[in-house]
Parts: C-alpha cells; sequence; structure tokens
C-alpha cells in the first residue's frame, strides 16, 4: 500500500499541473480572441502615427535653416522649400545631406535645422571701418554702429588730433579694403 505522504505528494502535483494547464489556456483563448485572431493589438480602424524613420520630406515641407556664426553672434534664418534631391527623405537620410546641422523639428510640414559655425556673418566679414576705443584709433568689423566688433586697437593715440578728425572716427571710417585700411592708418599716424 501506499504511503498517505505519496498520495498526498502525487494528488498536489496532479492538481497544480492541472490548473497551470487550465490557467494557460483560458490566457491563450482570452488572448486570442482579443486580438480577433490577425496578431496586432491596435485595432483596425485605428489611425497609427507615423514613426520618427517613416517620415518624410514632401514638396511643400517648409526648410528652415538656422545659422549662427559664433564670432559675431549673429544669426541668419533661410526659408526655403526643398529641392527635388530632397523631397522624399527621412531625417536619418537628411543627416546625412547636412551632416554638421543640428535637427531641431522634423515632420512633413516643417523642417528646423542649425548650424553653428567658427565665424562672421557677412556683414561682419565683408565690412571694416576705423573708430576710437579708449582714447585711441581702433579697427572695428561690421557697419558702424551698436553691432560692430572690435578687431584691434591701435597704438595711435587720439589726443593731438583735431576736432574734425576725432568727429570723423566717431562716426567711423569705412574702409572697402585692406590696403585702404593700411593707408588710412599710416596717414593718422604720421599726424
Amino acid at each position: 500500500m501506499l504511503s498517505l505522504k505519496k498520495i498526498n505528494k502525487k494528488l498536489a502535483l496532479l492538481v497544480t499541473s492541472t490548473v497551470l494547464l487550465v490557467g494557460m489556456s483560458a490566457y491563450y483563448i482570452t488572448y486570442h480572441s482579443f486580438l480577433g485572431g490577425n496578431g496586432s493589438v491596435v485595432p483596425q480602424e485605428a489611425e497609427v502615427v507615423k514613426q520618427e524613420g517613416t517620415i518624410k520630406i514632401t514638396a511643400n515641407t517648409n526648410l528652415v535653416q538656422r545659422i549662427i556664426h559664433l564670432k559675431c553672434n549673429d544669426e541668419e534664418i533661410l526659408r526655403t522649400k526643398p529641392t527635388e534631391k530632397l523631397v522624399g527623405l527621412t531625417i536619418y537620410q537628411l543627416q546625412k545631406v547636412y551632416q554638421d546641422w543640428t535637427f531641431d523639428k522634423f515632420d512633413s510640414d516643417e523642417v528646423d535645422m542649425t548650424l553653428r559655425v567658427d565665424n562672421y556673418c557677412s556683414e561682419h566679414a565683408d565690412n571694416m571701418f576705423i573708430g576710437i576705443k579708449d582714447g585711441s584709433v581702433a579697427v572695428f568689423y561690421g557697419k558702424p554702429g551698436p553691432r560692430a566688433i572690435l578687431k584691434e586697437v591701435t597704438n595711435i593715440s587720439t589726443s593731438k588730433f583735431m576736432t574734425q578728425d576725432i568727429e570723423e572716427l566717431r562716426q567711423g571710417i569705412v574702409v572697402q579694403s585692406k590696403e585702404e585700411l593700411l593707408r588710412t592708418l599710416e596717414g593718422m599716424q604720421a599726424r
């Protein structure tokens, strides 16, 4: 005869196995009926939002390119439509075309991207003038006014200049080339 302990162990094992089998069957039936047999958790009538990698540039996408010039801290903003070569690209493909750019926004309506460059904007790079800084003749990038950037202070003191010359320097003497800049500075140094 079997001992009572052995019978209880076999019975406990049988009951546990049965409960586990019934539970797994119930889970499968419930899960399968919830999915409707198509294997998709999303109902068929629901609209799924496009994932990041599937959004593409269209011919109507607005491209906003922001260029920040680090030496003068000026910002240029260019708003354009994409060329034919860009239409149809995803963000990953566009990042390969614009490798040094940071993408701030990317969707089919608008792409915002920023490029930081270690130079002057065209206004500051293409224009220079001579003015006054701390009682000395100085050279500035840009056009005369509050946005000018100091390039260098010379050792030419304005203390011996005539009032008219000082006023002209305060207004800013625009020079068109480095040669004109050097000639003008040499003339001031000779005074």
